[in-house]
C-alpha cells in the first residue's frame, strides 16, 4: 500500500505518517527532510527547509520540491510507503500528476483553530505573507490550499483533537473500506 499524506503545516503528517509506516512495517518518507537532503547534495549547505525558503525564495523552493518528489517517485518505484508531503507540494501542477500516480492521497483536514495554534506555537512561518497578521495569512493560505488538497484526495479526514493513534486507526479502517467500493 502506498499512502501520501497531505495537509497544512501542523496537521500531523509526520507524526501520523511515522505511526502508519511503523504499523504497516513499510518505509516512511518525510518530504521536508528529503528537500533538505536534496538542497545539501546540490549546494553543500545543511539548513532546514524553512531556512531554504527564507534564504532562496519561493521559486527556488518550488523547483527543489518538484525535483525531490520526482526523485522519491523514481527511487521507490512500486515499493509500499507512507509519504508526508510538504504543505506546498500539492499546489504545483507538475507535483499533482506525480502524486496521483504514487498512491492513495489522504488529506488531513484539521480544524482551523487547532491548526493555527499548533503553527504559531513554533513562531510565525516564513511563508506567511503578512508577518504582522498571522491569522489573515493563515486564512488566505487555507483559501488557496484547501480546494487543491480536497480535489486530489482519495480520502479526506476531518480532524479535531483526536490522538495520532486514533487517526491512524481511522485511516486504516477507511482504506480497507475504500478497497471494497
Amino acid at each position: 500500500m502506498r499512502m501520501i499524506l497531505t495537509g497544512m503545516k501542523g496537521c500531523g503528517k509526520t507524526t501520523i505518517g511515522t505511526l502508519l509506516a511503523e504499523k504497516l512495517q513499510i518505509p516512511f518518507i518525510d518530504a521536508d527532510t528529503e528537500i533538505e537532503k536534496k538542497h545539501k547534495n546540490e549546494n553543500g549547505e545543511d539548513i532546514s527547509f524553512r531556512d531554504i525558503f527564507k534564504k532562496y525564495g519561493e521559486k527556488y523552493f518550488n523547483e527543489l520540491d518538484i525535483k525531490t518528489l520526482k526523485q522519491i517517485a523514481k527511487e521507490f518505484g512500486d515499493t509500499d510507503l507512507v509519504l508526508a508531503c510538504a504543505g506546498r507540494t500539492p499546489l504545483q501542477e507538475e507535483n499533482q500528476e506525480i502524486l496521483l500516480g504514487l498512491g492513495k492521497i489522504i488529506f488531513l483536514n484539521v480544524e482551523k483553530s487547532v491548526l493555527l495554534k499548533r503553527i504559531l506555537a513554533q513562531g510565525i512561518p516564513a511563508f506567511f505573507p503578512y508577518q504582522d497578521d498571522p491569522e489573515r495569512s493563515f486564512d488566505e493560505l487555507l483559501m488557496e490550499r484547501l480546494p487543491v488538497y480536497k480535489k486530489l484526495a482519495d480520502l479526506t479526514l476531518d480532524i479535531g483533537e483526536e490522538t495520532p493513534e486514533t487517526v491512524v486507526h481511522t485511516i486504516l479502517t477507511e482504506l480497507k473500506d475504500y478497497g471494497k467500493n
